[in-house]
């Protein structure tokens, strides 16, 4: 080929691709994955990747060299670019916005670290002290320069002077920046036995991933048969874990290797740390957005040159290089944070990774104790589902206790907490155990109103309230992070009778503060994890003892595994199921049973308490009896009912501009030309378009917003039919469309 397609990150207009032409010299040496050096105008030479080669260039363009190859060995390959293709048409987006999610552009700027090792030669022609540190040296054998010489008490001078002799010899080696360090792992620990539920489980599944064939040579996607996509629904506690960590041990004996997700970057953390001391750190390796650029440099070519067996990590990982893989492991599947936002490619880690199992041709396992609706109905019909209904060594569900604050509201602390959990706290404290309180919202206040008018403090660029934050002092918007000091007086009426009302972590910590005051409190939410390796500090130290009482939102629902936690407070119960959106009450109904999940997993029984103002609500009723099956009977017909997922593919369209009539009248443009063309298809009722309507939060970042949302009923063909007619259209300059296939909301 003649030119080469470069991926460069132009500063002020982001990641493109240019074409560039390849010196005879480079012909046999240029490959896709490999990082070069281009010319970019006034930048002069930039790093860039090579992602492609071409033969032909538009009429009248003129094409720059390549200037070198900055690194023979390439960071991906043909096939990798194959997924990353599939997701932009799977999610409507060009590939370059896909491979600048996919691909840490920083790879390319990023050397190897490096460090020098010192090794002992010979004594000949050395003084007696330089005998003396060659003696230390030959007795140590090979070792990094620096730690050598604190060991020897000598100088670098002196190191110099006995290379020139030729005594010593100093190599420059490249360092593996391991970002499970910080995990301080010293010893590997068996596996555990599994009792004999698990082991039934362990056997079934087997069966299941051992009927799946290895792909014909040459094949890189089959096509004929698609690996099995397993569910295992297992009770919290009830040691999923563990059949996935025998599961594991056969994918390596194999010779495969495992891509394992958590939903979180601390759940990742701790799952990476258990993986390390079952598999050992060599074979182990950690991908999320919080390890260091060089940390990540490390692993994608210990990745890329098949040297980690187990990959753990946040969604991010899943367009991690690695090779060979024989197992892809979803934990806690149903939870929201694999689906990604904001910006695109807005896809969910759980469909790539589907994606990447079919082009392996290995089995996908998704594991949780509350699945996704669509995920269980998916797989109770195709004979996927595996279920542990018992607890490990069959230790008791905690009993759920609901308070009703209609009637506890006006004699709970502060109206917030009531006395039946004030008590139950105290109880636990005395019995040297420990507490977790969900309160699903960050900051101190959820809103700030003024006593005398009524108006309430919204972000100036966004339709929703400012959060008051009373450690920072600060009112925040959580959606375009605004920021501003509290008003003296209120900016309608000029009345000084502004107050903070609503609750959030911030404000709780305060109150268990004021209750327990001599008591070890700390509270988790994402304000907190601004600082590296700070979700791991609080949650060993909740796990070695050192916290009482643990506050936070929805990420301490998940995966906490501490055996002394055996009382769970939920502050309001009834916050997630008030939201205008279709999956309002699975997203309830999980979230509940899954905190609720953390009490008893130890030696002591546990105990739970729902705060709540509604508590004859069926999910939060299936919740306190924490029966999945109960709720899925009573969710699935609604679903069914209004043709919602499973039984459609939502596409959300939203129209976004700073203009109002001109965004509403792009939405209904396009509304009006998809249904036409629908109509004129003849497949209306396969394919429904609903809207245009303003977006529940009509405005964010001073933009007004419009949505259409689309109903699927023709699965790849539907979803190929609206990406056609997406790819058509042209948008105003003013009005953005922003497309999110399997929306996580529709607000």
């Amino acid at each position: 080929m003649k030119y080469a397609l470069a991926l460069v990150n132009i500063t002020g207009l982001g990641v493109k691709t240019f074409s560039y032409l390849i010196p005879g010299e480079m012909k046999e040496k240029i490959r896709i994955g490999q990082a070069i050096l281009v010319p970019f105008g006034r930048q002069g030479l930039v790093n860039a990747f090579c992602v492609g080669f071409s033969d032909y260039l538009p009429d009248g363009i003129k094409a720059k060299k390549v200037s070198r190859i900055l690194d023979e060995n390439p960071l991906f390959s043909i096939d990798y670019l194959k997924l990353l293709e599939w997701v932009a048409n799977y999610y409507c987006c060009d590939l370059v916005t896909v491979l600048n999610a996919a691909i840490p552009m920083k790879l390319i700027e990023k050397a190897s670290k490096t460090e020098f090792a010192v090794e002992f030669i010979c004594f000949e022609g050395a003084t007696k002290r330089q005998c003396e540190v060659l003696e230390l040296l030959k007795n140590s054998g090979k070792m990094p320069l620096i730690l050598f010489e604190k060991m020897a008490k000598t100088t670098r001078s002196t190191i110099k002077k006995l290379e020139a002799t030729g005594c010593l010899k100093l190599t420059e080696e490249n360092i593996y920046r391991n970002p499970l360090d910080i995990l301080k792992i010293t010893e590997k620990e068996p596996l555990f036995e599994l009792s004999e539920e698990q082991g039934k489980v362990y056997q079934g599944i087997k069966q299941k991933i051992n009927l799946t064939s290895p792909p014909p040579d040459g094949d890189d996607i089959v096509n004929d048969k698609k690996p099995p996509v397993i569910l295992l629904h297992g009770v919290t506690a009830s040691g999923k874990t563990e059949v996935y960590f025998k599961l594991i041990k056969d994918c390596i004996d194999s010779g495969k290797n495992v891509l394992f997700l958590a939903p979180e970057i601390a759940l990742a953390s701790q799952l990476t740390k258990r993986l390390a001391k079952k598999f050992g750190t060599e074979d182990v390796a950690i991908w999320h957005s919080s390890i260091s650029d060089g940390e990540r440099y490390d692993v994608w070519q210990k990745l890329f040159k098949n040297e980690i067996k187990i990959l753990a990590g946040a969604r991010s990982a899943v367009f991690a290089p690695l090779k060979n893989i024989g197992l892809i492991i979803i934990d806690e599947e149903h939870e929201s944070a694999y689906k990604q936002t904001s910006p695109a490619p807005r896809y969910d880690a759980k469909v790539v990774a589907q994606k990447l199992s079919e082009f392996h041709n290995c089995p996908l396992i998704l594991g949780s104790a509350t699945p996704d609706i669509s995920v269980y109905y998916r797989t109770i019909n195709s004979g996927n589902l595996f279920e542990l209904k018992k607890r490990y060594n069959d230790a008791k569900v905690p009993p759920v206790t609901v308070i009703n604050m209609q009637e506890y509201g006006r004699a709970a602390y502060k109206n917030v907490i009531s006395i039946p959990l004030q008590n139950a706290i105290k109880e636990t404290l005395e019995k040297k155990q420990q507490v977790i309180l969900l309160i699903n919202r960050r900051g101190f206040s959820t809103f700030t109103q003024c006593r005398a008018c009524g108006h309430v403090i919204e972000c100036p660029n966004c339709a929703i309230p400012m959060i008051w934050h009373t450690k920072d002092q600060l009112l925040k918007c959580h959606y375009c992070n605004h920021k501003e000091y509290f008003p003296d007086f209120c900016p309608s009426c000029g009345s000084d009778a502004l107050r903070t009302s609503g609750t959030g972590t911030q404000k709780i910590e305060q109150y268990i503060k004021d209750l327990f005051p001599d008591k070890n409190i700390e509270r988790i939410d994402s304000d907190i994890l601004v600082r590296k390796g700070e979700h791991i500090r609080l949650l060993e130290k909740f796990q070695n003892g050192g916290i009482d009482i643990l506050v936070g939102t929805q990420m301490i629902a998940k995966g906490l595994d501490n055996p002394n936690v055996t009382l769970v407070g939920v502050i309001s119960a009834d916050a997630s199921f008030n939201l205008p959106d279709f999956r309002a009450s699975e997203r309830g109904f999980q979230l509940l049973t899954q905190v609720a999940g953390r009490a008893g997993r130890g030696e002591f029984s546990g105990k739970v308490f729902f705060q709540t103002y509604n508590p004859d609500y069926y999910a939060l009723a299936s919740a306190k009896s924490q029966n999945y099956d109960e709720f899925y009977a009573t969710e699935i017909i609604a679903r069914e009912e209004f043709d919602y997922p499973p039984f459609s593919q939502i596409i959300r369209l939203i129209l976004s501009g700073q203009n109002n009539f001109r965004a509403e009248k792009s939405a209904q443009e396009i509304a009006l030309r998809l249904s036409t063309m629908i109509e004129k298809y003849g497949i209306s009722e396969r394919l429904e378009v609903l809207g245009p309507t303003p977006c529940v939060i009509e405005r964010i970042n001073g933009m007004y917003r419009f949505q259409l949302i689309i109903k699927n009923k023709m699965a790849e063909k539907g979803h190929q039919f609206v990406s056609s007619f997406l790819g058509r259209i042209t948008m105003p300059k003013d009005v953005k469309l922003t497309v999110d296939v399997d929306p996580l909301d529709i607000l």
